[in-house]
């Protein structure tokens, strides 16, 4: 794992087309930016792991269908958007 240090505007760049930059700085949180291609799917980690065990079948991995509860990307600002097009137009501020 790569650990750096940022402070607040300052940037991340990975590979050739992706931007991480650091908009804002709490007490015990950070606001990121992304700016990355459409088709780049970013996810938090939490519900990057509700998606993979909803598409495994659940915890035990089985064929049971689990309902797992994704939050609504309309009820927090800082919740995840579930399309990569409306994730482009966040990240370049038409959202």
């Amino acid at each position: 794992m790569l650990v750096v240090t940022r402070k607040k505007d300052e940037k991340l760049v990975i590979g050739d087309d992706i931007e991480v930059q650091v908009l804002r700085i709490g007490r015990e949180n950070v606001r990121l930016g992304i700016k990355a291609p459409a088709d780049v799917a970013i996810y938090r980690q939490e519900i990057y792991d509700a998606i993979q065990s909803r598409e495994k079948g659940g915890p035990t991995g089985g064929d049971s269908v689990t309902q797992v509860d994704l939050p609504d990307a309309e009820a927090s600002p800082e919740a995840d958007t579930h399309s990569p097009q409306r994730a482009k137009a966040q990240s370049d501020g038409r959202a």
